[in-house]
């Protein structure tokens, strides 16, 4: 299995945790996966951005178009 660079730093760094700093660190995920499901209930997402409305635009619509 191939992995960047930046995967391979935070293998080492997890690495070099005491067993109480992977428990926070665990934690500290559980804590943001329960954020994350409680605003996708709620239908609010604060990780994501709204796109802006854009004008109806009347040449794209389906119709049929007759050629001779």
């Amino acid at each position: 299995m191939d992995l960047t660079l930046d995967e391979q730093r935070l293998i080492a760094e997890y690495r070099r945790l005491t067993s109480a700093g992977r428990d926070d660190l665990l934690a500290y995920a559980s804590m943001l996966v329960r954020q994350a499901g409680d605003e996708k209930e709620n239908g609010i997402a604060t990780d994501q951005c709204r796109l802006k409305n854009v004008e109806p635009r009347p040449e794209t619509e389906k119709t049929p178009v007759f050629t001779e």
